[in-house]
C-alpha cells in the first residue's frame, strides 16, 4: 500500500499519512469486515483516500501564472488551505469573484468556469463556446488581470 500511495503523491510523508488514515479507518471497521474480504477492502480504501486527498487539495479554480506568482505564491485561488475555515473563506471569495466576472463580463466568466471549473482543455473551451484558442487565451488572461486588480487586497490579506 505504501509503495503505491507514494507513487501516487510523490511526497513519502503525505503517503504515510493517508496510509495511516487508511489503517484507522480498518481498525474502526475490523468488525464488519469479513476476513476474506480485507485485502480487497484495503486496496479500495487506499484508492479511495488518495482519490480524496487530491480531490480536497486540488485548486477550485487555480487562476495563475508565472507572472502571478510574485503576489499569490503561484495560485490565486486555492482549496489548499489547513484550517476549515480558512477554506470556507476561500470558497466564498471564489463565489464572489465568479460572480462579479459574470456581471462584468459574462465571456470572461464562461471561459473561466469551463477552463477552471469544469476543467476543460483551452481547445476544448473553444470548441464549445466556436471560437478560436486564442480567443480563450486572450479571454481569461483579462480575466486574471481584473481578478488581480480587483481583488489583490483580499488576497494579501489571507
Amino acid at each position: 500500500m505504501m509503495f503505491y500511495v507514494e507513487g501516487k503523491t510523490s511526497d513519502y510523508q503525505l503517503a504515510e499519512d493517508i496510509v495511516q488514515l487508511v489503517f484507522c479507518k480498518f481498525y474502526v471497521h475490523m468488525d464488519e469486515i469479513a476476513p476474506a474480504a480485507e485485502k480487497t477492502w484495503l486496496i479500495h480504501c487506499t484508492q479511495n483516500a488518495v482519490t480524496d486527498h487530491f480531490r480536497a487539495r486540488r485548486c477550485w479554480s487555480e487562476l495563475y501564472s508565472d507572472s502571478d506568482a510574485a503576489w499569490t505564491g503561484g495560485t490565486l485561488l486555492c482549496e489548499t488551505m489547513d484550517s476549515p475555515e480558512e477554506r470556507v473563506v476561500r470558497k466564498d471569495l471564489a463565489e464572489r469573484i465568479l460572480r462579479d466576472l459574470e456581471k462584468v463580463n459574462v465571456a470572461w466568466y464562461e471561459v473561466m468556469v469551463l477552463c477552471f471549473v469544469r476543467e476543460l482543455s483551452y481547445r476544448e473551451a473553444a470548441e464549445f463556446l466556436h471560437v478560436s484558442t486564442d480567443v480563450v487565451r486572450s479571454r481569461i488572461s483579462r480575466a486574471r488581470a481584473y481578478i488581480r486588480e480587483h481583488y489583490r487586497g483580499e488576497f494579501l490579506e489571507m
